[in-house]
């Protein structure tokens, strides 16, 4: 009668198994979306031996999307697009070089005053990227927390488009000059040029299932572009008699350097290429996901704890101490 109601009854019986463990093509993916702020902070000479800075620069908004696979323990190779704006303004220009000395904005026909001007601009980046995963915090009497701080190391190109003018249209009619004061990626002058981009970062994750990490970044980017801000850069000698072909013997080459902080969250997955087939042959099999951050995501149990500790109690019993009290008395 038993082995009857074994067989028939409802309850229905999965083989289990953990086919994850092993680190092939299919396992450890992640997809990561990101998103929070930017900010233009400085340019540094090609040579670092200064910094400069033009604008008044304001933070903006950005975001990443990011695939990335897991290839040797707690080492990632992945690959990112993301969109990053920027925004800044300057009430008196008179001391950016490029616009009170520049021929091109002051001759015959134009004649540039330092009224109040702002810059608009947007990058687009394709960037490969290794991200090393520290092992996470743990505490003596816990074991592993669902915490961990990781380091990225980014490598890509960049497209930027940018726009810089007055912030009062009507500066225009007293200059001679056009709107915007300088375009470029954008209509009527669409072509973007390529930059390289270089962008350590630092991080932290909150594990909150063995699939969904949240995390919040840091990142600089060292950005091989110096026209983010709408300003070339000019030294103080060039003069509005310099022929316009003679003037990029005053250039001053320089690299943009931005930073983020963003907030992400990341989702963990697997490749199944053999499902259909392990089902058709083994139909009573369950695959259970499992990745190799599954191992931190389940705390230390009592009993290995209080091995471990042999003086340590999570649940201080106060009447069993004043019993053992009493005793000792």
């Amino acid at each position: 009668m038993a082995i009857f109601l074994f067989v028939f009854s409802a309850i229905k019986l999965y083989g289990q198994g953990w086919v994850v463990d092993e680190n092939n093509f299919e396992t450890n993916w992640n997809f990561t979306f990101q998103l929070g702020r930017t900010a233009l902070l400085s340019e540094v000479t090609k040579d670092f031996a200064g910094s400069s800075n033009d604008m008044n620069n304001q933070s903006d908004w950005g975001f990443n999307l990011m695939i990335a696979k897991m290839i040797y323990e707690r080492l990632e190779l992945g690959f990112e697009f993301g969109v990053s704006n920027y925004k800044g303004y300057k009430n008196s220009s008179a001391n950016v070089n490029w616009l009170m000395l520049h021929t091109s904005f002051n001759n015959e026909r134009m004649d540039y005053q330092p009224f109040a001007i702002y810059y608009d601009s947007d990058v687009t980046n394709y960037s490969f990227f290794l991200k090393y995963n520290f092992i996470n915090f743990s505490t003596y009497t816990q074991g592993y927390l669902k915490l961990n701080l990781y380091t990225k190391l980014m490598l890509g190109i960049l497209f930027p488009s940018v726009e810089m003018g007055y912030k009062d249209m009507a500066n225009y009619e007293f200059t001679g000059l056009t709107h915007p004061l300088y375009l470029k990626g954008r209509y009527p002058s669409p072509q973007k040029d390529s930059h390289f981009i270089l962008s350590p970062a630092f991080g932290i994750n909150y594990q909150l299932s063995d699939r969904v990490f949240f995390s919040a970044e840091t990142s600089f980017q060292m950005i091989g572009a110096d026209n983010l801000d709408g300003i070339h850069n000019f030294n103080s000698d060039l003069r509005p008699e310099v022929p316009n072909d003679l003037t990029p013997l005053y250039r001053v080459r320089v690299n943009d350097l931005t930073a983020k902080f963003m907030l992400g969250v990341t989702y963990f997955f697997n490749f199944d290429t053999h499902k259909q087939m392990r089902q058709k042959y083994l139909p009573f099999f369950e695959n259970r996901y499992r990745t190799y951050y599954s191992r931190f995501h389940k705390q230390t149990p009592k009993r290995i704890r209080q091995a471990r500790t042999p003086f340590y109690e999570e649940k201080f019993d106060d009447k069993k101490y004043s019993n053992q009290l009493q005793k000792a008395e």
